[in-house]
């Protein structure tokens, strides 16, 4: 998969260009960081333009924190350097897209604007998730699926509607798939599995207590575990054998459980499209048997 894989990592890097990528990457990892590595995401947030014409000591100064903190936070969200985060900025900026404002929505706005404002969120919600999306981790937890004997799909509280989804989905080509969103039962499930089944779980914080405890338990029986998650350093994340990243920007009106969604159902709609690839014979016939028997349930 070798050849292939990294060339469709390219284009797919390249279909989105650097949008979003480092700003999406510092908003994923924010609940995870340490105080004062906080203050450094949250400026360079605030201004990430800024930073451009800046350096390590001015970003330190401005953040009232050290210059040792603003390289650290840089190697923590996954730059080299200070000079790395930089120029990953840059890219972000040079991008035609990059100049679309986005802005919470307000007591004020008109239909028209609020329509407009959900409407773009979704849209950069995808972008950004695109930006940070790796094709290589996609393909390999589409194989852990696609082996498994057993998929035990998880999410509790506003994850919940995304775990019936991709229950939902692989169901539908014949994959041995469970699902449960309740927080006892998911365990109990959990240490009913064995080292050849698997575990999705989903996650837009990947600090919820549930679908972590769940997968150290189905770890433990040496299950594999997958998740999808906007947070990659979160318990859950640093679980699991393969992480799938989303990126979605919070508004006042739009909290995680409504802008995380959209993302969330474009990774497990990937992840239904390889797996049924992997298994087009049973996934074939799986379909032809569900809609001989909805028809019935038609008028």
């Amino acid at each position: 998969m070798g050849k292939s894989a990294s060339k469709a990592g390219q284009d797919l890097r390249a279909d989105a260009g650097a949008v979003a990528g480092p700003l999406a990457r510092i908003r994923g990892i924010i609940p995870s960081l340490q105080r004062a590595e906080r203050k450094v995401a949250d400026y360079t947030l605030a201004n990430s333009e800024s930073i451009l014409a800046q350096s390590v000591g001015e970003v330190a100064m401005k953040a009232q924190v050290s210059e040792a903190t603003v390289i650290r936070f840089c190697r923590t969200a996954g730059f080299s350097g200070f000079q790395n985060l930089k120029i990953s900025l840059a890219r972000e900026y040079v991008s035609p897209l990059a100049s679309a404002v986005h802005q919470d929505i307000s007591e004020k706005d008109k239909p028209a604007q609020v329509a407009a404002k959900v409407f773009h969120s979704n849209i950069e919600s995808l972008k950004d998730t695109m930006a940070v999306a790796e094709p290589e981790k996609l393909a390999e937890a589409a194989g852990i699926i696609g082996r498994a004997a057993r998929v035990l799909v998880i999410g509790v509280g506003t994850s919940a509607p995304g775990a019936f989804d991709a229950y939902a989905k692989l169901m539908r080509i014949g994959a041995p798939v469970a699902l449960q969103t309740d927080a006892h039962l998911q365990m109990m499930e959990a240490a009913l599995l064995t080292e050849k089944d698997a575990v999705l779980a989903i996650s837009h914080s990947g600090a919820t207590m549930d679908p972590v405890e769940t997968a150290k338990v189905a770890k433990a029986i040496g299950a594999a575990v997958v998740c999808i998650t906007n947070n990659a350093l979160s318990p859950l994340a640093r679980l699991s054998d393969v992480v799938l990243l989303t990126a979605s920007r919070e508004t006042l009106f739009r909290a995680e459980a409504l802008s995380s969604r959209i993302a969330q159902t474009t990774i497990i709609d990937i992840l239904y499209v390889m797996v049924g690839m992997r298994h087009r014979k049973r996934a074939i016939e799986s379909a032809k048997k569900i809609e001989d028997v909805i028809t019935s349930k038609q008028y």
